[in-house]
């Protein structure tokens, strides 16, 4: 279940405890390495935008990891990883690990590092909060 929410970009949205994703553009579910997804995001230092992600990881049930870039353009070093691990619980009943990490060490565009890190950790356990509160 977890795997099947991150790998439909509509639900980002609901998902996204920074506040910077608006919107989905593309209604399919992700399914192999390779997919990208375009999504509407805004920020206040430079208003809406668009971003194509490309998927750079697909491991069924495991993995996904996206690196957006400008529509057109390669990504410019940026990669958003979701990992997960089963776990079984105390009570015997089945749980996921979650793992939500976000990137940025191999970018070198001068104009993007002053923006970087766009997304702080209280925001990143935002996010994965309100993946559990989807999953409830």
């Amino acid at each position: 279940r977890v795997f099947a929410l991150l790998a439909d970009p509509d639900r980002h949205p609901d998902l996204d405890g920074s506040g910077m994703v608006r919107a989905s553009h593309s209604h399919l579910a992700l399914t192999e390495l390779g997919d990208v997804f375009v999504m509407e995001m805004e920020r206040p230092e430079v208003g809406r935008y668009t971003v194509e992600n490309h998927l750079v990881r697909y491991e069924p049930d495991r993995a996904l990891a996206w690196a957006p870039a400008t529509p057109g353009e390669d990504p410019p070093g940026v990669v958003w990883t979701w990992e997960l691990a089963p776990d079984a619980g105390p009570d015997g009943g089945d749980r996921t690990v979650v793992t939500h990490t976000y990137d940025w060490s191999t970018v070198t565009d001068p104009t993007l590092l002053p923006l970087l890190p766009s997304v702080s950790a209280e925001q990143m356990q935002a996010t994965i909060g309100r993946l559990a509160e989807a999953l409830a």
